[in-house]
């Protein structure tokens, strides 16, 4: 007999809200109590921590994988880059595109790669409760607007000088977009319009600042830039960048372009992966894979690669939304022949996995209930004896 969809969606909230109480909290304590770290240890603290993080963005991937929501995968092989630092740069059209990245990012297929991950996100995700995880994890907020450009391109500048390579990250992930594909797509138009751009359908154009910035600050080509106007946290966003100098090991190896095509055309949506109230589907991304010190720095060359990887983009999503699947690939270094022909693979979750993720959590969640009691207690039995 199936389960009604009623029942479903309240099973599913449940189970979802139960996930972060013994999840988020602990792992947040944890943080707190292994904080001395940092001072003698840093290496240790940061690996203690991402693992935990890569933990956490596994309970996501579930929600996804359990609501019926599977992932497929297509295009280049960049199971070889885990350890390599890029630059992933993606379409944005719902809120379901960071669970779905999450889903790939702890994809066995790339191992270890989740802790090492470093967002860069909309402000207003700060203020969730993830969003806690993520400022501990070092990741960075963009704040919107004219007024707070050049100010927010400096504080990201920066940041990476100061969390993203010290903290040993590799793979950056940026929505180049900056908003939904839904709520941007009529501006987009407008501007490429006004400025001799090609309309696209399925994407909008790309705000170039971020990206330009963190391939400044990540080629070895580029030189460090004194950093302006900007509004010191916690040391790490501040300071003397100018007597920054990269190793070689840190620049920026590879961009990594994904396109995330939901079937139909239709985006799934955070509501739809909580309460599953949406029927079984397969989202594909695709994946091309380009160095990253080909791409020019000039400012007219780099608006050109970018907006070429965009109409590109649109150009994929409509075959797909038209075929079902992906167009052949060029070939490219990395991609065996099936992932070539647009063949899509897919990406299933081990269950016995993500139940031991849980476990752990509601172990280590017992564990400082158990001692926030006893502290409790015995002051209690402290202040009773007076």
């Amino acid at each position: 007999m199936s389960t009604s969809p009623a029942l479903k969606a309240v099973f599913r909230i449940v189970f979802i809200l139960l996930n972060n109480l013994f999840s988020i909290p602990t792992y947040l304590l944890w943080m707190v109590i292994l904080r001395p770290l940092l001072i003698n240890h840093p290496d240790l603290y940061n690996r203690i921590e991402g693992i935990g993080y890569s933990w956490l963005l596994h309970l996501v991937a579930a929600w996804t994988w359990t609501g019926g929501y599977a992932l497929a995968e297509s295009g280049d092989d960049v199971s070889d880059l885990v350890g390599s630092r890029c630059l992933v740069i993606s379409n944005h059209q719902s809120t379901a595109d960071v669970p779905m990245l999450m889903y790939l990012l702890t994809h066995e297929s790339k191992p270890s790669l989740a802790r090492n991950v470093y967002w860069i996100m909309d402000v207003m995700f700060k203020y969730t409760n993830f969003g806690w995880v993520s400022s501990v994890h070092g990741d960075f907020y963009v704040r919107q607007g004219r007024d707070t450009r050049e100010s927010q391109m400096n504080e990201l500048r920066a940041h990476l000088q100061r969390v993203y390579i010290p903290r040993g990250r590799t793979w950056i992930l940026l929505f180049p977009e900056g908003g939904f594909f839904h709520k941007r797509k009529e501006s987009s138009q407008a501007y490429a319009k006004k400025h001799g751009y090609p309309a696209l359908e399925h994407v909008t154009l790309p705000r170039v600042g971020a990206f330009q910035t963190i391939l400044k600050t990540l080629l070895p080509a580029s030189s460090p830039t004194p950093v302006k106007n900007c509004v010191p946290e916690e040391a790490n966003h501040c300071g003397d960048v100018d007597s920054v100098r990269l190793k070689k090991e840190q620049h920026l190896e590879w961009i990594i372009d994904i396109t995330i095509a939901y079937p139909g055309g239709k985006p799934l949506d955070l509501v739809n992966i909580v309460f599953g109230n949406r029927e079984p589907c397969q989202t594909v991304i695709h994946l091309r894979r380009y160095r990253a010190e080909d791409v020019s720095l000039g400012e007219d060359g780099l608006l050109e690669w970018i907006y070429t990887r965009w109409a590109e983009k649109d150009q994929l999503l409509a075959h797909y939304y038209r075929t079902g699947q992906f167009p052949d690939s060029p070939a490219t270094e990395g991609i065996d022949d099936q992932r070539r022909n647009g063949k899509p693979r897919m990406l299933p979750l081990k269950a016995r996995w993500y139940l031991l993720i849980n476990a752990l959590f509601m172990l280590s969640t017992c564990l400082h209930l158990y001692v926030l009691y006893s502290i409790v207690s015995a002051i209690y039995g402290l202040f009773s004896l007076l």
